[in-house]
């Protein structure tokens, strides 16, 4: 029977897609994935079992064929269904059978991973996240348990990248920030933050406008915080790199719109940075992005909610690093990190070392931690493009091949040089 032969390819997805095991996800997206297929496949085989096998028995009867005709019209539609949800993930794994981006997206899951793997109930039941490339401009995130195109339950967070990111490597903070919509959700703080943020404001004196605009903007600034408390410096020099943007993008201010105008949003990252650490690189960056982007060219209808936004970004930065939430268990969210980890002088004490060694020791830092190194080599000058690209690409290709072969992060020496 066609129907039944239909059915069984459901639990065929791997065999289909056919990574060769230096690409392959691992076991654990794997199972994911393909649990909702299985399961299908084996109701469906029951079925087909249990009532078309009786209908069949008597298929000399008018009543039976009907019956069985309108069954195998029902079981063709749920086909139907699942296999779209098939479909979307041989796209999304197809992309891995090209050599290089196969290992570099191999990579970038064990960083999504990693970023998420916190000391918190609501973080540990999380599956592996699955990072392909797409067209566009920004990266963005579809969560786990969210519904696909064809009505299923996403199986594990599946993140999508610009594909500009395999020249500019240094600027995978991107796929951090994506987990942070993710972790945001996951404990619990959609309504949580943003409260505690226009309750602060309200405190401090901020107006109703403001109050609700940065209760709007958590939305993206609880995930910017996420890569900060993960990257540290790294993630405000990536995001003032990423936003520099056109004048009339950088300052636009929409009542609608999730994402604080770039103005205020590079300029937040810089004052975490100095909440953190004190004065530091990102004092230079700071004036950097506001001598580009001088506030008297800003729009007259957006400039004084700008000129507001920016006088209470130490209230919101404050809000940010010392609010104990119930949900956490009375902790703060910069108490989920080891956020003194990506120091800026410990990782000057690692560069300092290479300089003389012509090794880099990543041996006591995370994925997260080592993309900050990654980038604070970029910001510093200290090695040209083409070797920072090849340092990155060995990098990447080390933490996928960690991941598939079990050997998690054991490689962390790499030669440096400028060569």
């Amino acid at each position: 029977m066609s129907v039944a032969n239909k059915v069984r390819l459901l639990s065929s997805l791997r065999e289909s897609v056919g990574l060769r095991a230096e690409y392959d996800i691992s076991e654990n997206q794997w199972s994911a994935i393909v649990s909702p297929l299985n399961a299908i496949e084996a109701k469906l085989r029951n079925t087909l079992k249990r009532e078309g096998g009786k209908l069949l028995g008597n298929i000399h009867d008018a009543n039976s064929r009907k019956e069985l005709t309108r069954l195998l019209g029902r079981i063709e539609l749920t086909l139907s269904k699942y296999f779209t949800y098939f479909d979307t993930f041989v796209d999304l794994l197809s992309q891995r059978h090209l050599p290089e981006m196969g290992l570099l997206l191999g990579g970038c899951d064990v960083l999504a991973w990693d970023s998420l793997k916190k000391d918190h109930p609501a973080l540990s039941i999380v599956e592996e996240p699955l990072v392909s490339f797409n067209r566009g401009f920004g990266a963005s995130i579809l969560r786990e348990g969210v519904r696909l195109p064809d009505g299923t339950p996403n199986p594990l967070a599946t993140i999508q990248i610009p594909y500009t990111k395999l020249r500019d490597k240094y600027n995978l903070t991107s796929v951090v920030h994506e987990t942070g919509h993710l972790a945001i959700v996951q404990l619990d703080l959609v309504q949580a933050l943003p409260d505690a943020i226009r309750e602060a404001l309200s405190a401090a004196g901020a107006s109703k406008r403001l109050r609700e605009l940065y209760g709007l903007w958590c939305k993206e600034i609880g995930p910017d915080f996420w890569g900060f408390c993960n990257c540290g410096a790294a993630q405000a020099s990536s995001v003032m790199e990423i936003l520099n943007l056109p004048a009339s993008r950088v300052f636009r201010v929409s009542s609608g719109d999730p994402h604080p105008p770039p103005y205020l949003r590079v300029l937040l990252a810089c004052e975490w940075c100095r909440q953190q650490w004190g004065r530091g690189d990102w004092d230079d960056w700071e004036k950097e992005w506001i001598h580009t982007y001088p506030l008297e060219e800003a729009p007259d209808k957006y400039r004084a909610i700008l000129i507001s936004g920016l006088k209470f970004r130490p209230v919101v930065s404050r809000t940010l690093f010392h609010t104990r939430f119930r949900l956490l268990g009375n902790r703060t969210i910069p108490s989920l990190f080891n956020i003194e980890s990506v120091s800026p002088s410990r990782l000057n004490r690692i560069i300092e070392a290479a300089e003389k060694n012509g090794i880099l020791d990543l041996s006591q830092l995370s994925p997260c931690g080592q993309l900050a190194l990654f980038r604070m080599l970029r910001n510093k000058s200290k090695i040209s493009e083409e070797s920072l690209d090849r340092l990155m690409t060995t990098w990447l290709i080390r933490l996928a091949q960690g991941r598939t072969f079990k050997e998690r992060y054991s490689r962390r020496n790499i030669h440096y040089g400028n060569k």
